[in-house]
Parts: C-alpha cells; structure tokens; sequence
C-alpha cells in the first residue's frame, strides 16, 4: 500500500464553472521526494491547497497512511493533518530568532522534548551557530533552511513546499538544490514540491508529475520523463534541457 493515495480528486472554485483539478490519481511512497511540474494556470498551486487541507476537493479521495483526509463521508481540517508547509516566501516570524521560529510548531511538547528537537534540526542543517540570530540576519539560502526545519520540527507526515527555489539567486539555486534534497532525504520525510522549473524536478525529485490544465500529462522518473515526453506539451516543458 502506497503512503500516499489521491484517488479521482477534481476541484472547482467558487463562482466558477472550470474544473481546475481533473480526475487527478497519484500514489507516493514512504520518502519520495515528487515534484509537480506545470506552467502557470496548470494547477499545481491549488492541489498543494487541497492536499494541504486550505480547499476542499469536489469529488475523490485523499489518504496518509491509511488515514483518510478527505473522501465523500469526511474531511479533516489544516490544523489535524499534519502537514509540514514551506511557503514561497518562507514565511518566518521577523521577531522570533531561529530557535525560536524552529520551535514554533512544538510549543505543546516538554521544554527538554522541544530543545531535544530544535537540537536535532539545527544540526540536521548545520545551523547551530545561528541560533539566536534573526530571520533578516540570513542569506535566503539559510532562510529556506529554516522554514524547513520549522515543517519538520513536528514530525509531519508530508512536507509540501511552494516552489522553493524562485525566490533564490540563479548563482545559489544547484548548491541550494543539493543541500534541500540532502536535508530531506536525512530526515525521511515524504516531500511534495511544485515548480514551474524543468531543473528542479530533475534535480531532486524521484517522481515527476506533468500537470497540464488540471490533468496529469505524464508522472514518472525525471530522466524518463525528459527522455521519452509523451506529449508535445511534456516536451515543450523539458526541450531546453
């Protein structure tokens, strides 16, 4: 059984009558790293939304490890999904130092759990010497860093991340690519990423899914996608590469 199951998911918005999700099927496994890779307006934004729990599917079904977030009987909100969530724009609180921002999401846990944790993620990034400084005090590259280990620090289920390198310098974006898979991968999560960028979904991803007007064009290993597009959209997406 995958760890991710999305079955028949559509989705519409209010006031609208385009479909901007279509029959969408997608099964993930324990620790894959997915890139979802469309072109502006191809839906890639809205299935993070729903998939996050921000939107609610007009039909299909969502599961986590056996546990339903959404089907035609149920639908579990943002706060009970546990679901890690790096923004665009990483989202930090300027008032909070690193630690403090690390710690955000485990305010719950024992003083001595959420030291433990914070510890772990520092490490995990090799941030430690920047604990108490501020978000304004870091490069982006680092900024990243420690969004990431905020989603982390939980213990989430799923990371998803809203196309983490656009805000980034072209210069950083393949070391910066590396440390983020590196990152992940160390600490087995299951991660979902959307991208505009051919480069990324080869560059970390394990699986690509090719969204094209809400409907999934192509999903496979990026070196199989680029190699063998099976449509004239999947290569206009990958031709420059």
């Amino acid at each position: 059984m995958a760890h991710i199951e999305i079955k028949d998911i559509s989705f519409t918005y209010e006031n609208s009558k385009e479909e901007v999700l279509k029959n969408f099927y997608l099964n993930i496994e324990k620790g894959e790293i997915v890139a979802v890779l469309g072109e502006s307006g191809s839906g890639k934004s809205t299935f993070l939304r729903v998939l996050s729990g921000f939107e609610i599917p007009k039909t299909g079904s969502i599961k986590v490890d056996d546990k339903n977030f959404v089907d035609d009987n149920c639908c579990i909100p943002v706060e009970k999904r546990k679901v890690g969530m790096v923004f665009q724009d990483y989202a930090l609180f300027p008032h909070l130092t690193i630690e403090k921002n690390i710690g955000f999401g485990i305010s719950k846990q024992s003083k001595k759990e959420q030291k433990k944790i914070i510890n772990e993620m520092l490490n995990l990034v090799n941030m430690n010497e920047h604990r108490h400084k501020y978000p304004h005090e870091l490069s982006g590259g680092q900024q990243q860093r420690v969004a990431l280990c905020r989603a982390l620090a939980p213990s989430p289920s799923l990371i998803l991340l809203d196309e983490p390198f656009s805000n980034l310098d072209a210069n950083l974006q393949n070391k910066i690519r590396k440390e983020l898979k590196e990152i992940i991968k160390s600490s087995g999560t299951t991660a979902i990423f959307v991208t505009h960028d051919k480069d990324d979904a080869v560059s970390i991803a394990d699986k690509v899914v090719v969204l094209e007007n809400g409907e999934i064009a192509q999903v496979g290993h990026p070196g199989e996608v680029q190699s063998s597009p099976k449509t004239t959209y999947v290569a206009h997406l990958f031709k420059e590469f």
